[in-house]
């Protein structure tokens, strides 16, 4: 990576000069002054000490004479962290960047970018693509890492019993249908989530469906779309090709690692949380033969997913004191050295630069960034707007009304009556 940055410095000889802000007067260099001085305002939700420990101490060591100064901010209300410390770099939700690009809060990076000096090359296309259609065509943020899911699968299942490998961009229905091909009577399942929630809000998600209507906050479970979500889930668990043990989510010995299950859907920090967890826990006895394939998919469209966890986007403050400080920054945190320093161990998300996933046993990790992302999605709700314990307290009451329904003590129609008015109380509370 050193002689990548000596490239960027050689660069330096050719500045690339940008129109900024309404005044049609202020310019960025493409590469600044080793020994600028300036202190850059991030505004963002972390710690200061996670975040100093995780990327301000690192960008120290290469700019000594930037002091970072974080802004806290409360996301139900950034205007007033916004006028009282005019941040020049704003770390930014999905929803954030949305609402800042329609406000016209945010710095057009997209010439910095195009440089032939620092190429968003190795950055995951799919992400730039996505961020741009955000903003219309131009690109107002970039970021670091994202989150996404994949199917895992037991191979040595697979073989025991015959059964193809799952495929990328199979379809829920075609999971449900490769599952049942496992022994359930015997103790062995095709396909393993947490609760019936859970896989009820798979399914919501590939559907695009939102359990809440932001703009009214009515709750919209009692639905014919969520109908059909819940018979969807219904019956794959009659029908033994899922099981749905209604364990806890942080329980490491699943039945997916301990091996009665052939398959689970998650995210791809549950190989740090439970895989990794279990063989560093039980050393040379742990013994599960793995691999992935890229998350379920709507038929209508099997090359994207709606799996995908976008956060932490970093944007220049369009009115920004800072904005030739707050490049290098940015520049630095999506840069190849800082990707690089940090695929040596595991991480919580996966990098936007692909080539520093971290990835020992080498697994198909491409099975998390092989889609793409979702633009047209409308299944998230802003949870951080809503009273404290919605996400949470919702899905229990999803879960509790979808087991009575499987326990045969409800119709769905009552389930669905019931979740609709227990739902909506919660949403009421004050």
């Amino acid at each position: 990576m050193k002689r990548y940055f000596a490239q960027l410095l050689a660069a330096s000889l050719f500045l690339i000069l940008l129109s900024a802000c309404s005044a049609g007067k202020e310019t960025i260099k493409y590469e600044g002054e080793p020994g600028m001085q300036a202190t850059v305002k991030v505004m963002t939700n972390a710690t200061e000490e996670y975040y100093m420990q995780e990327y301000g101490d690192l960008f120290k060591v290469k700019y000594p004479n930037i002091e970072l100064q974080l802004v806290k901010y409360d996301p139900t209300d950034p205007e007033t962290a916004i006028k009282e410390n005019n941040p020049d770099v704003f770390i930014l939700s999905l929803d954030e960047y949305r609402e800042f690009i329609q406000d016209g809060r945010l710095y057009d990076l997209d010439i910095l970018f195009a440089n032939e000096a620092f190429k968003l090359e190795g950055v995951h296309p799919y992400i730039v693509d996505y961020l741009r259609k955000l903003g219309n065509g131009k690109l107002f943020g970039v970021l670091p890492g994202f989150s996404s899911k994949a199917i895992y699968y037991n191979k040595d299942l697979f073989d025991k019993y015959g059964v193809p490998y799952p495929q990328d961009q199979m379809t829920w229905d075609e999971l449900f249908q490769l599952a049942a091909r496992f022994p359930a009577e015997e103790g062995v399942y095709g396909l393993y989530l947490e609760n019936f929630s859970a896989l009820a809000d798979n399914l919501a998600i590939s559907e695009h469906l939102s359990e809440i209507n932001m703009k009214d906050r009515e709750v919209t479970l009692n639905t014919e779309a969520f109908r059909d979500v819940f018979e969807r889930t219904l019956d794959a668990y009659a029908s033994k090709a899922v099981t749905l043990p209604d364990i806890d989510r942080f329980e490491v010995y699943d039945p997916f690692i301990s091996g009665s299950s052939a398959m689970t859907v998650d995210y791809n920090y549950y190989m740090n949380n439970k895989i990794n967890w279990a063989r560093e826990e039980q050393g040379s006895k742990f013994h599960l033969n793995w691999d992935l394939a890229t998350a379920p998919t709507d038929e209508a469209s099997r090359d994207t997913s709606p799996y995908f966890v976008v956060g932490g986007i970093y944007s220049i403050n369009a009115g920004a004191e800072q904005k030739q400080a707050a490049w290098e920054f940015i520049k630095f945190i999506n840069g190849e050295e800082l990707a690089k320093s940090k695929s040596r161990r595991p991480n919580f998300s996966l990098f936007t630069r692909t080539d520093y996933i971290y990835n020992p046993e080498g697994k198909r990790v491409e099975a998390f960034y092989k889609l793409k992302p979702d633009v047209t999605s409308s299944g998230n709700v802003n949870y951080d707007l809503l009273p404290l314990g919605t996400y949470t307290n919702l899905r229990g009451i999803i879960n509790s009304e979808l087991k009575a329904v499987a326990a045969g003590a409800k119709t769905l129609d009552e389930a669905l009556a019931s979740m609709q008015e227990r739902g909506q109380r919660l949403l009421d509370r004050k």
